[in-house]
């Protein structure tokens, strides 16, 4: 007599292959798809897509930050300006091409925040979240005051006056889209890895996750590292897009004010809101932006809405209480119970 066991367990894990495959798959094809945009679109469209994949990134960075870091800074946008001024001085001073120099956004903004640690995080709450606004005020006026910075009026990328207008755009757009992309993969990664367990252990119950043994000051310090350096790298390329960086515009708090809206819109504490967040706001933005201050009042009455009516945010109403995973970084218990059908053949 021959038995046949088939388990539920087995029907999942081949379920889990299958979206592995899938998931991996569509996400080439949806960059390909991207990369290919110079060729048949124009200038334009391609600036406009420059601004949504930086804003997605910064959005996705302060998201992994608050979300799921349980840190919430409103000056988080210190490090467009670092990684902006990085490249520029970069370039201009060692006459370098814009693209080489395009890491040194990263690099410093790195350095800069392994610098700005020590007195950040030993503020918590309310504290810190104040704290790195200031700190965002008091780099903006060292940039202001200083001369080889350009002072008050900031600097020209000068190495891109010697691109072809087709060139320039087309690169600057394709830096954008792979820097939007590694923060994607590196945000997924975290979340799927042991450090973004730990991250979400220390915000929901960090005397519990302390207890545990988790080491939360190595944790938060890879994820402030992590998160400046891809805010480094999008600032970099945002001022790439518009050839001049200033220090009221890099260090203007309108880059975390709309981070903010993006993440607390589409679903904080989630990979996909901010991708439903950047895709709503950028829609709003084109239709009423012709509406004046009401424009400002229907963003701020949306999000309050949001807030009210759905505190998950519109991809936690979509996704019916979280039980959607779509980029697959939650994590679930194991399967304890099997469902068994047996066939007996004859030998």
């Amino acid at each position: 007599m021959m038995t046949t066991i088939t388990t539920a367990a087995g029907i999942t894990a081949t379920s889990h292959r299958g979206r592995r495959l899938v998931l991996p798959f569509g996400f080439l094809v949806c960059l390909l798809a991207l990369a290919l945009l110079p060729w048949y679109a124009g200038f334009a469209t391609q600036r406009l897509m420059v601004e949504v994949f930086t804003l997605l990134t910064i959005a996705l960075a302060w998201n992994l930050l608050a979300g799921y870091g349980g840190m919430v800074a409103i000056g988080h946008h210190v490090f467009v300006g670092i990684g902006a001024y990085a490249l520029f001085a970069a370039s201009n001073e060692f006459d370098l091409n814009p693209w080489l120099a395009l890491p040194m956004a990263g690099a410093v903004s790195a350095i800069f925040a392994l610098l700005f640690a020590w007195p950040m995080f030993r503020l918590s709450g309310a504290y810190f979240a104040v704290g790195t606004w200031v700190l965002a005020e008091l780099m903006r006026i060292v940039a202001l005051n200083t001369q080889w910075l350009g002072a008050g009026a900031g600097m020209p990328l000068t190495a891109m006056g010697e691109f072809a207008r087709f060139e320039r755009n087309a690169w600057v757009y394709w830096s954008a889209l792979a820097i939007a992309a590694v923060a994607i993969v590196s945000a997924r990664s975290l979340l799927k890895g042991r450090l973004g367990l730990a991250l979400m252990s220390l915000r929901d119950a960090p005397q519990a996750a302390a207890a545990s043994g988790v080491p939360i000051a190595g944790a938060k310090l890879a994820l402030w590292v992590l998160t400046a350096t891809i805010t480094g790298l999008a600032g970099g390329v945002a001022y790439m897009n518009t050839l001049q960086v200033s220090p009221d515009a890099s260090f203007s708090l309108n880059w975390t004010a709309a981070a903010i809206f993006i993440v607390v819109l589409g679903g904080i504490g989630t990979l996909e809101g901010p991708f439903l967040g950047v895709l709503v706001y950028f829609a709003l933005r084109e239709i009423f932006s012709d509406h004046g201050a009401w424009y400002f009042i229907g963003l701020g009455s949306l999000a309050i809405a949001v807030m009210v009516l759905a505190p998950a945010g519109l991809w936690g109403w979509i996704s019916n209480s979280g039980r959607l995973d779509l980029l697959s970084v939650r994590r679930r218990m194991p399967v304890t119970h099997f469902s068994t059908h047996h066939q007996e053949k004859q030998p």
